[in-house]
């Protein structure tokens, strides 16, 4: 199968990657890609940069390839109780907050999301912003949504998929539980593009101390939730 797979950052492209044989990478418009194989299926991966700007850009550049399948993979925040850190949910429905209320997004699932039920990982309603979002605000717009998961591209990459009549699965590992409300804003760590820059990070870090010690927190959840995502990819792979 020929299958398109989207990330954001380096940190979840690897985890993707860690299986994949017959690397062959580039850069288009500055952005990192890689043509492989993993457990025999042709792989295009673009690392996109976070947010709906990038993602919606490399998407298109993956429907560009007419994939038979796009994968959204990557990291994401609990919403409420029930995610911990490491846990890995795949998305049965998609809603884009536009900072007052949602926007459900349609879908077309590849197989009805059987590659979740044959693997036995929960389902969740995957939210997505143009941002870091507060949890506890999101919370309070729910109603019926099971097992929420705030991240920053999959409703872009769905859009395009289904634009495109292309079938669209997302994966996401929780790398920020439901309790845990970052106390900053992602612009303060990246560039114009969205994409992360130790310089920002560290002057960010000069002038508020106090968010070290979430930062660690945060780093080391974030490699539990790679772990996580790159067992899982490997298994939806070999599942597909």
């Amino acid at each position: 199968m020929k299958i398109a797979i989207v990330t954001a950052m380096p940190e979840e492209t690897g985890a993707v990657l860690q299986g994949a044989h017959q690397k062959k990478k580039g850069m288009v418009n500055g952005r990192h890609t890689c043509r492989c194989s993993i457990t025999g299926h042709e792989i295009m991966l673009v690392e996109a940069g976070m947010g709906l700007l990038n993602a919606g850009w490399a998407a298109t550049l993956a429907a560009e390839d007419k994939p038979d399948l796009i994968i959204s993979a990557g990291f994401g925040g609990g919403v409420v109780a029930g995610l911990s850190v490491g846990e890995v949910v795949m998305a049965e429905q998609v809603l884009q907050w536009d900072g007052t209320g949602f926007e459900e997004v349609a879908v077309g699932f590849y197989g009805r999301n059987s590659a979740a039920d044959a693997m036995a990982l929960p389902r969740g309603c995957f939210i997505t912003g143009d941002g870091i979002l507060r949890k506890d605000e999101l919370a309070s717009h729910l109603t019926n949504a099971n097992k929420p998961v705030v991240e920053m591209e999959t409703a872009a990459v769905a859009r395009v998929a289904a634009g495109n009549g292309i079938p669209f699965l997302g994966i996401r590992a929780i790398s920020d539980a439901w309790d845990e409300e970052l106390s900053f804003s992602i612009n303060e760590f990246c560039d114009d593009t969205m994409r992360i820059r130790p310089a920002k990070v560290l002057a960010t870090i000069l002038k508020r101390p106090s968010i070290i010690p979430q930062l660690i927190r945060l780093a080391r959840n974030s490699k539990a939730a790679a772990a996580s995502l790159g067992k899982a990819m490997e298994r939806l792979l070999k599942q597909i």
